[in-house]
Order: C-alpha cells, then structure tokens, then sequence
C-alpha cells in the first residue's frame, strides 16, 4: 500500500503508512538480523544520541545527505514517523507531494539511503523518545537543505494513523 499524499499550493497533508522492508525500499533500509551496510564516502561514522520532538505543527525544512547513509536505532518502544522524499527529487523545483511518511513500530532501526530526502523521525505520542543517530562527522559539508519558508511554502505534518 502506497502513501497517499494530498497537495494544495500552501499545505501538504501527508497520511502515513505502516513501516515495511518493501515500502520503504526507495528511501532506504530496515535492519535485521543480517548485516546491512553503511555508506561513507568522505569523513568516519559517529554515533550520538538524539532525543525526538513529537510529531505535529510544520515541516521547516528537508534535508538530504549527499555522502553517506545514515541511520537511526531505537532505545524505547515508542512509535516514531519516518517522513522522507525520494532521492531523485532535485533541490530546484523539489516537490512537496513527493513526501511520505511512515510510522515504525518502536522496535525497527532503519537505514535512510544515501540521497533520501528526509526531517529527523518525530514521536507519535511520546515526549520522551531516544534514538541513536549514526551518520558521518562531516555530514554538514555534503547536506543539502531546503527550507520551505524561504520558499514561500508552508507544509503542514498531519499524520492519519487511522491508515498505518
């Protein structure tokens, strides 16, 4: 089952889906039991512990990283949404309907592929939500950002689980 996303000029309400292997193979990858591979192609791999903002409000910006795979491990069994846009989408005349979002169980580690268009996971119903955040040291130099304000364009993040 595909995301269903609706656009207007202004707003981008985003329904999300259930997080499966088969789902979210166009943005990257779920970990399991076998060893799944990380991508650096300029500086080392860091870890460091990030704590989730709940999901809500606005998406300010989308980001995507132009060297590296990066990836996110739960600590907590709490639901976390994954919102992301293909890698292919350009930063010039990136389209907003592109994005979908998933909601990963609160066990899933998951691997956003090198390119994959994405916001840092949100909580779905926690203000307490550690993950452990894996990606390069030099991931500021090969990021690439697009604020949507700057571009006049407000994209609201309104989750419907009532689908996932």
């Amino acid at each position: 089952m595909a995301s269903e996303t609706v656009a207007s000029p202004t707003r981008v309400i985003i329904r999300a889906q259930r997080l499966t292997e088969e789902a979210f193979r166009p943005y990257g990858r779920i970990v399991g039991t076998s060893r799944e591979p990380l991508t650096a192609t300029d500086t080392p791999f860091a870890a460091n512990l990030v704590h989730l903002r709940r999901v809500g409000g606005t998406i300010d910006y989308i980001n995507r990283h132009l060297d590296h795979s990066q990836m996110f491990v739960p600590l907590l069994p709490i639901p976390v949404v994954v919102v992301v846009a293909p890698p292919e989408q350009p930063m010039i005349g990136f389209d907003p309907g592109s994005i979908v979002a998933f909601i990963a169980d609160g066990t899933q580690a998951f691997i956003l592929g090198v390119g994959t268009w994405h916001i840092e996971p949100r909580a779905l119903a926690s203000d307490h939500c550690p993950m452990v955040n894996v990606q390069t040291t030099g991931y500021r130099a090969h990021t690439e950002i697009i604020g949507f304000a700057d571009s006049g364009l407000e994209i609201g993040l309104e989750i419907d689980v009532a689908h996932a």
